[in-house]
C-alpha cells in the first residue's frame, strides 16, 4: 500500500515538473520562486509594487516579455472566503483577460470556478484596488477572443495544445471593472 501512495507522489512530482519543464521553455534554471511559498510571496509583490516576479521568470526562461500582472480576489465558491491569485492580463476591447492555463495541465484553475459560481472579484493593478465582475468567455467569442490573445501571448496556442490532452478547454476570462472604477 505504501508503494501504491509513494507512486502518486512521485507521478504528480513527475507532472509538475514537466509543467515547469514546459512554462520555462526548458530552461528551469531560472525558476526560483515557486510551489505555495512562492506564490504567497508574488502575491505581497503584487500588492505592493504592481510586479510579479514569477510572471517575469517564467516570461525570462522562455525568452518571452514580461507581461503585466493583476491580483484577482475572488470569492471562495465553497468557503466564502476571499482567495487571491496574481495572473498576466491582457487588455481587450476595455476588459482585462487572464488565462486559466495552469501550464497547460489537467485541472481549471480554482479562481475560474470561483467567478463562475459568483462573478463579483477584486483587481489590483498597479497598486489600485479595483472592483471588478468575471466571466467565462465561451463559443464563438471564445474562439475570436482566442485568437486575440494568442497574438499578445507567446505560450497560449501551446498550453492549449498540452491542456487539449486532458480533454480541457483553457478558460478565458474578461474582467470587467465596474462602474465606479475609473481611470484604468
Amino acid at each position: 500500500m505504501a508503494d501504491d501512495n509513494d507512486s502518486s507522489v512521485r507521478d504528480s512530482r513527475e507532472e509538475r515538473l514537466a509543467l515547469t519543464r514546459s512554462s520555462s521553455g526548458g530552461r528551469t534554471g531560472f525558476i526560483i520562486l515557486r510551489g505555495a511559498w512562492g506564490r504567497v510571496v508574488d502575491r505581497a509583490l503584487v500588492r505592493w509594487t504592481g510586479l510579479s516576479l514569477i510572471t517575469w521568470q517564467y516570461a525570462r526562461a522562455s525568452g518571452r516579455r514580461y507581461q503585466p500582472t493583476l491580483l484577482l480576489t475572488t470569492i471562495g465558491r465553497r468557503t466564502g472566503e476571499l482567495r487571491s491569485s496574481a495572473l498576466p492580463y491582457f487588455p481587450v476591447d476595455g476588459d482585462l483577460i487572464v488565462c486559466g492555463s495552469r501550464g497547460g495541465g489537467p485541472y481549471d484553475p480554482l479562481w475560474a470556478a470561483n467567478l463562475e459560481a459568483d462573478p463579483h472579484c477584486w483587481l489590483r493593478i498597479r497598486r489600485r484596488l479595483v472592483p471588478a465582475t468575471g466571466r467565462i468567455v465561451r463559443g464563438e467569442e471564445r474562439v475570436e477572443l482566442f485568437e486575440t490573445v494568442a497574438a499578445q501571448h507567446g505560450g497560449l496556442r501551446h498550453y492549449q495544445e498540452q491542456a487539449s490532452t486532458y480533454g480541457r478547454e483553457i478558460p478565458l476570462v474578461a474582467l470587467t471593472p465596474r462602474a465606479e472604477a475609473t481611470g484604468l
